[in-house]
């Protein structure tokens, strides 16, 4: 990387060597009250200057890493530990890391370093397959790749020969990495820039309306702004026009929104009284502290929202255990657990079985099992088989396919991804055989359907031969009637009753109901065919077999959480890009921001086939759409006011808590 580019990113971290001469506490108590405030930052600043002058732990270190976000910080931060190297794993293996783009790369960076320390391959193989699926850069993967073309696992090289090739293609990039994670002490401190203009929580504020010296001073004094405030030190402006810093994240936290709480770093959110947020901010602070695994912080939210929301207790800790649980943080999600209801808790509790032993684990399996079947409920079958993934990946798989084998499940490719991750766990080969179960019925049902459609096809033809039957002999009925009120009564006397003008009449009358019947059963033919049709093209689109194909980060969908909208092409609109989407696109592989862009243009277009696929999301209060962005990625975006707003590009990892930000947005 160039000097240059270097000094933008470790001045993005706000770490300079002006800051590190300016320290007077490098102390471990002081690092640890920076990490209890969830500044990363300045606990990686004081680790630094600490190394100057005493060993800095290689534990003390990763408490630190899990919370940086550029790379560049992390190799410095693995330079100055001391310490056996390959404990760098075990932060990856805890789950420390919170699952978004720029951890995984620290990540990827300390799983290599902990291989090139001598790390045992057993526990680095599933570290290698769950980062080859993450959402990294070039570099990340380069990383990645290259500790598994060190491996000799045949396992391993299907699992990421995906993305083998950026070991080569990069190979400079990780010659650079590791040089930076083995650098000395004064080079990496002549590495840091020599200053760097420190930004607020990475907002653009807007200062209020500029105020005349003569005009009445917005304090509310009374006085003139001149004989007043002027010559006062001028507060740090904050998001909101007119409102200091400190009282946004003070005395007027009330103001602040869920936006604000997305943008805000962690450290200032931490400093924010939950008690003084409105009900959506308090909801978003409460799953980004959850997402971050700040954990205090979280449940410190979390009792604010009881206290306002006791009806929704369970619904709410439910929402934080689960995060726990993925998290592996099993002692924590322990006293939760134990305040659910039964029936919200039944599941989490199998878990905490399983992680006790048998003694307690089969017992409760077997409870659970029996519940299950008797209930009938395929909702319950799925949530024992994610229990299980998670708690005993082994026993969780077969649990899986039984879900596969009798179609108990809502999104089979959700189920079929998180089977894929506990075989990168256990280290067995990608591609579980319930993929090909799946196909098999899927196409069974795609060949009913089409036996279906054939079928509607039939008969609607021997109904519409039938209707012109009908027309044809009421044409020739109608004739016979004008002939016969013509005829001379002579005639008519000698005619029978079924040639007389009323007996004709009457024919034609029921030959007149006939047709209105057949028009009636047509039209429900018509409709019955174009549903089938579309059932049919619909199943044709989808495509189960979600391998893991390119070098791509995060897994399948959302269970529940999103719904069909109506087929059919769309009017041409402009499209309209959110930050987040322009900055999602700077870190995904370039394949994958091609493939986003190619998407966008189709949406934008109308294309039906690109529309085809297209979901939205459930209990929304805008709409949010989704539309899949190659196998691992989703296209979040809005089709309002004649334009097409783009809003993101995320993973699977990130997809559960976006919806839950963006239901919590007005």
């Amino acid at each position: 990387m160039a000097e240059a580019e270097r000094n933008r990113v470790l001045a993005g971290e706000r770490i300079s060597r002006a800051q590190l001469q300016a320290v007077t506490d490098a102390s471990e108590p002081a690092i640890r009250a920076a990490l209890a405030a969830l500044d990363h930052e300045r606990a990686a600043l004081l680790a630094i200057a600490r190394a100057k002058t005493a060993a800095v732990p290689l534990a003390l270190v990763t408490e630190i890493l899990v919370g940086i976000e550029f790379p560049q910080i992390a190799c410095a931060l693995i330079a100055i530990a001391d310490g056996d190297r390959t404990q760098l794993l075990e932060p990856l293996a805890r789950r420390k890391f919170p699952i978004t783009k720029d951890a995984a790369e620290v990540e990827a960076l300390a799983l290599y370093a902990a291989w090139r320390a001598g790390a045992p391959k057993a526990r680095v193989i599933p570290e290698v397959r769950r980062l080859s699926v993450r959402s990294l850069s070039a570099e990340g993967f380069a990383l990645v790749a290259t500790v598994a073309g060190g491996i000799d696992d045949a396992n391993v090289r299907a699992a990421t020969k995906h993305i083998a090739t950026f070991a080569k293609e990069y190979a400079k990039q990780v010659a650079s990495d590791e040089r930076a994670m083995s650098a000395k002490l004064d080079d990496v401190i002549a590495a840091l820039p020599a200053e760097v203009e420190t930004s607020i929580g990475g907002f653009t504020v807007r200062a209020g309306k500029q105020v005349g010296r003569n005009d009445p001073c917005p304090c509310g004094s009374g006085l003139k702004y001149k004989k007043c405030c002027a010559d006062k030190p001028v507060a740090t402006p904050s998001p909101i026009p007119g409102l200091a810093w400190e009282d946004f994240l003070g005395a007027s936290a009330g103001q602040m929104t869920s936006e604000h709480v997305a943008d805000l770093a962690l450290r200032d959110l931490a400093r924010v009284d939950p008690a003084k947020l409105a009900d959506d901010a308090l909801a978003a602070a409460f799953r980004r502290f959850a997402r971050a695994n700040a954990w205090d912080h979280a449940e410190r939210a979390l009792d604010e929202i009881v206290r306002r929301q006791p009806d929704k207790v369970d619904e709410w800790r439910d929402e934080l255990v689960m995060e726990l649980l993925a998290a592996r943080e099993l002692p924590r999600a322990r006293p939760h657990i134990a305040r659910m209801q039964a029936d919200s808790a039944r599941m989490h509790a199998l878990e905490l079985a399983v992680a006790d032993g048998a003694t307690t684990a089969w017992p409760a399996l077997v409870d659970d099992v029996a519940r299950a079947l008797r209930g009938g409920d395929k909702l319950a079958d799925v949530e024992l088989a994610y229990t299980l993934l998670r708690a005993q990946p082994e026993v969780g798989i077969y649990f899986a396919r039984a879900c596969i084998g009798t179609l108990h499940v809502d999104d089979a490719d959700a189920l079929l991804q998180a089977v894929e991750d506990a075989r990168d766990e256990l280290d067995l080969p990608p591609n579980d055989p319930a993929w090909d179960v799946l196909d098999e019925l899927t196409d069974r049902a795609k060949q009913g359907k089409r036996d279906e459609a054939t079928e509607l096809r039939a008969e609607l033809q021997h109904s519409s031969a039938r209707a012109d039957q009908l027309e044809r002999t009421l044409s020739a009925v109608r004739g016979e009637l004008d002939a016969a009120r013509t005829l001379p009564a002579a005639a008519l006397a000698r005619a029978t009753d079924s040639e007389r003008p009323s007996g004709l009449e009457a024919r034609v009358r029921e030959l007149e109901a006939l047709i209105r019947e057949g028009n009636a059963e047509r039209r429900d033919l018509r409709q019955k065919l174009q549903s089938a049709e579309e059932q049919q093209v619909k199943r044709g689109s989808e495509d189960h077999r979600s391998r893991r194909a390119a070098p791509e980060g995060g897994s399948e969908t959302d269970d529940g959480e999103t719904e069909a909208i109506a087929p059919g092409a769309r009017a041409t609109v402009l499209p309209r890009f959110d930050r987040r989407f322009a900055d999602a696109l700077a870190d995904v592989p370039a394949t994958v921001a091609a493939e986003a862009m190619r998407t966008v243009g189709a949406l934008a277009a109308g294309d039906a086939f690109a529309w085809r696929n297209v979901k939205q999301a459930k209990d929304m209060t805008r709409q949010v759409l989704m539309a899949r962005v190659g196998i691992h990625h989703r296209l979040l975006f809005r089709g309002e006011d004649g334009a097409l707003d783009v809003l993101d590009l995320i993973t699977r990892e990130q997809l559960m808590t976006t919806l839950k930000r963006l239901r919590a947005q007005r």
